[in-house]
Parts: structure tokens; sequence; C-alpha cells
């Protein structure tokens, strides 16, 4: 008779910590992507943010030719392209659960336009700044240089190069250091 409640013990131990596991492996399913969805919305927020800083920047720098600025970058999540033959920067944040708009619509956020591609079940947002006023190059090259996510801080150099005569685009030339 003893030996049959070990054992009885055993199983029902047994049982217990598979049914325990079960609900904690169903509560991760259901909260894992939440939590994605709320880092996302942060590091969007942030970009966004930079964007909007790397943007006075370039603006304050406008005033005068031979102005040199060095501004710390942090990617920690996706890419930045600095598209010089469309006078451009753009964030890309691939494979996201976040949907910051209706799919294939732009909205516009001061001079920022965000834009969300359904790509799947998940989402593509481009945040893009465009200026008009400015001919922008890299290493003095019109082509498009790509930052991906990296641990360290990139630091990016910029100049308004002063080449520009009156009434032309004011030359920012953007270096990584």
């Amino acid at each position: 008779m003893r030996i049959e409640k070990k054992g009885q013990v055993w199983i029902e131990t047994a049982i217990y910590t598979v049914i325990g596991l079960t609900i904690i492996a169903i509560l991760l399913a259901v909260v894992t992507p939440q939590i994605d969805k709320t880092k996302d919305a942060g590091i969007v927020r942030q970009t966004i943010d930079a964007m909007n800083i790397l943007s006075s920047k370039i603006s304050e720098m406008e005033q005068a030719g031979g102005n040199i600025r060095i501004i710390d970058l942090k990617i920690s999540k996706g890419r930045l392209e600095i598209d010089a033959e469309n006078n451009s920067i753009k964030y890309y944040l691939e494979d996201t659960r976040l949907e910051m708009s209706q799919p294939g619509q732009d909205i516009k956020d001061g001079d920022l336009y965000i834009r969300t591609e359904k790509v799947g079940s998940k989402f593509k947002i481009f945040i893009t700044r465009y200026y008009d006023n400015i001919n922008i190059t890299n290493d003095n090259k019109e082509e498009t240089k790509v930052l991906q996510a990296a641990t360290t801080t990139y630091k990016l150099q910029i100049e308004n190069v002063g080449d520009n005569s009156i009434n032309q685009k004011t030359h920012m030339n953007f270096v990584v250091l």
C-alpha cells in the first residue's frame, strides 16, 4: 500500500509541473508580442526625436558655410539611410508588430513623414525627412549611406561645404567617422 502512494505522489507532481509549464508558455506566447510592440513604439519615438534634433542641427548649420558639427547617433534597431540622390534621411524598422499608421498611408509629424506597410502578418515602418533646400552628399559623393543597428554609437560629421552660389541649395556633406 505504501509503494502505491509514493508512485501516486510522483505522478501528481509530474502532472502539476507540466500543467504549470504549459500555463507559463501560454502566458509568454500572449505577452511577448505586446512587449515587443511596446519596445518598438519606444524605438520609433526615440528615432523621431533624434531625426528632429538632426534637422534642427542642419537648420542651424545652413546659415554659414564651413560650419561643421559632429553628432552622436545610436541605432538600436532598424537602419538609417542618408540618401544623397533624393536629399532625404530615412529610417526603416522592419519585422515589427507595431502599426504606426494605416498601411500604405503617410502621416505627417512636423517635417517627418511616417508610413506603415504590411508585410505578411507584420509591418514595416518608414520615417522620412526630405530636404528640399539642401543638397546632401556622403563623403562628397551622390550616393546613399546606410547605417545599420549596432551596439556602438555612430559619430556623424555634418559640414556645410559652402560651395553653393546665391539661390542654390546649401551643400551639406555627411561623413561617418
